[in-house]
């Protein structure tokens, strides 16, 4: 669109705004051609990292073909624009204005941008395809390094299997290089193009990126490539402070960081973890990352069910935090987990088995049931189904009950894998996954994830460790008696 014609739209489509909250700082607006049944565009802003939600919006679009969003950004961050069953990324920044172009026949491939924004997204459109990376989460390797989770793309994973620590970390130097000469020679040639806060940001993305996966290899295969503590000598270089809290590895290198940190310190015992990183944070971060950081702790411990544990830091936060918008996180969380605790009532489901059987808590009146959500991509959850065979049949013979959600993508992929693996007991398959009903009804947000229910079909109280399969043992026998 020519920079006249641009002006123009902008300037009649500011008169829709003034009356617009001021909260709401960011406009995104555009036009559609060649669009056809699909009047409605929407855009999802991730705020899960601030109040555990994601923030939607929708509009229709007009007569002449397009459509105006006003939105409330916090900060820097890749948003979600959704058409047609079909989503691209794009960047916002706090008091942004951006143009967006669609060809309805080619999107999201095709995207044409403008206003203030529009060179910050047309390069974000040129690096994805320069340095392209799996959108879909499913095809990761999980790790898991005490209580937090690392997700590695399978590119970076088979580097992190056959490579020395020396040629690992002289390999991601070289690729943190190429990433940002990139990007400083676009901008050199877009000189004034890109925003201030662009440049920032994308320069966490390539720095955070980087730091998150040399620490994955470091922790999670210190043992197969006798990984010294030199290796981590890189760590002193990154630093915790700053505003970039919208840039996903930012805050997954946070987490990662100070999990390594209570790790190293505590000689790798995971023990009194969750208060002890709480207090070491307040040591290692401030301001917004810090509020980040125990605001996602204490959630992540009451998602853990570990109300003893975490009651009083959880007190503490909610008396202490001078940032209030992130209250909402730690205080859902919070009554999420109640709802679910030891004597409350369990959702009831509907669902139909393997074998086309409608099947409901009902049906299992009378019975414990072991309820596992799962799905043949997750390794964790694997490893636990097959711990679970050494005493699943004895269990059964006394009444138990083992209901198996999965969250396959494919059905014959499922059932091949409940063939090969010889896993006893109920199966569901559920395409849907963490969308599902029942995974919405049970906060089932990630696997492996499991549920005790007792014979009158309340919460039982699980193990302390949840892959403690003696402990699940026993537990599961009282609930016979």
């Amino acid at each position: 669109m020519k920079i006249k014609q641009l002006l123009i739209l902008l300037s009649i489509l500011f008169c829709s705004f003034l009356s617009v909250s001021a909260q709401n700082n960011t406009i995104v607006l555009g036009k559609i051609k060649n669009i056809k049944l699909v009047k409605k565009i929407e855009l999802h802003v991730d705020e899960l990292y601030i109040n555990g939600k994601v923030s939607s919006y929708a509009t229709t679009v007009k007569e002449d073909n397009t459509f105006a969003f006003a939105l409330e950004i916090k900060s820097p961050q890749i948003i979600k624009m959704a058409y047609s069953r079909n989503s691209a990324d794009i960047y916002v920044e706090p008091y942004d204005t951006l143009y967006v172009e669609i060809d309805a026949n080619y999107f999201p491939y095709d995207l044409g941008f403008g206003g203030t924004g529009g060179f910050n997204n047309n390069l974000l459109v040129k690096y994805g395809k320069e340095f392209p990376k799996k959108s879909n989460p499913f095809e990761y390797l999980q790790y898991r390094s005490g209580i937090f989770w690392f997700h590695v793309p399978p590119d970076l994973d088979d580097m992190m299997q056959r490579m020395s620590p020396k040629s690992f970390a002289e390999s991601m130097e070289a690729r943190k290089a190429r990433r940002a000469e990139y990007i400083r020679r676009y901008d050199r040639e877009n000189e004034g193009g890109l925003t201030q806060m662009f440049k920032e940001y994308i320069e966490a993305e390539i720095n955070y990126e980087y730091a998150y996966h040399m620490l994955c290899y470091g922790n999670i295969f210190k043992h197969k490539h006798s990984v010294n503590r030199d290796f981590f000598n890189y760590l002193l270089g990154i630093p915790l402070e700053g505003n970039q809290i919208g840039n996903f590895y930012f805050r997954e290198y946070i987490k990662g960081y100070m999990n390594h940190l209570y790790l190293d310190l505590n000689d790798n015992n995971i023990e009194g973890i969750y208060n002890g990183e709480y207090d070491l944070a307040a040591s290692q971060l401030e301001e917004l990352p810090l509020v980040y950081f125990q605001s996602e702790l204490i959630a992540k411990a009451l998602h853990a069910k570990k109300i003893d544990i975490i009651i009083d830091k959880y007190y503490d936060f909610l008396n202490t935090n001078p940032y209030y918008e992130f209250n909402d996180k730690v205080t859902n969380a919070y009554h999420k987990v109640m709802k679910y605790h030891e004597g409350s009532q369990a959702p009831n489901f509907d669902l139909r088995t393997i074998d086309g059987d409608k099947i409901n808590l009902k049906t299992y009146a009378g019975k414990p049931v072991f309820l596992n959500f799962w799905a043949s991509w997750c390794r964790p959850c694997m490893k636990k189904m097959d711990k679970l065979k050494a005493f699943q049949k004895e269990l059964e013979a006394k009444g138990v009950v083992f209901l198996n959600v999965s969250f396959d993508r494919k059905e014959d992929v499922w059932k091949e894998t409940i063939s090969k693996n010889n896993y006893e007991g109920v199966h569901v398959f559920l395409s849907e996954g963490t969308d599902s009903a029942i995974a919405k009804d049970y906060n089932v947000r990630a696997i492996p994830q499991f549920y005790l229910i007792d014979k009158n079909g309340k919460f039982a109280k699980g193990p302390a460790k949840a892959t403690d399969i003696l402990e699940l043992k026993q537990i599961l026998e009282k609930l016979t008696q």
